[in-house]
């Protein structure tokens, strides 16, 4: 009788154990799944900074001579030649 028993506690005891490293493996599968997930968006996250990057370096190593300086002078800060006419629409075109 106390073999049977025996027999069927180790029967249970094993089967909690394989419940629980099912368990396991699932969890860490989809836990992987997620940081594999994050690590692609990281991965595209780093490419678009290195282009941000290249692109700013293009500029920063653009000669700097006169056209560039009027240039900026144009974009950045809106300044004009003194002959220059400048035309103001107020279509939202």
């Amino acid at each position: 009788m106390r073999s049977i028993f025996r027999n069927m506690f180790v029967r249970i005891c094993m089967l909690v154990l394989l419940a629980a490293f099912v368990i396991m493996f699932v969890s860490l599968h989809l836990k992987q799944n997620d940081l594999l997930q994050k690590a692609a968006r990281l991965d595209g996250e780093i490419a678009q900074m290195h282009e941000t990057i290249n692109e700013l370096q293009a500029e920063i190593d653009r000669p700097f001579d006169d056209d560039y300086v009027a240039e900026i002078a144009r974009e950045k800060l809106g300044l004009r030649y003194p002959q220059e006419i400048v035309f103001y629409s107020s279509d939202d075109n």
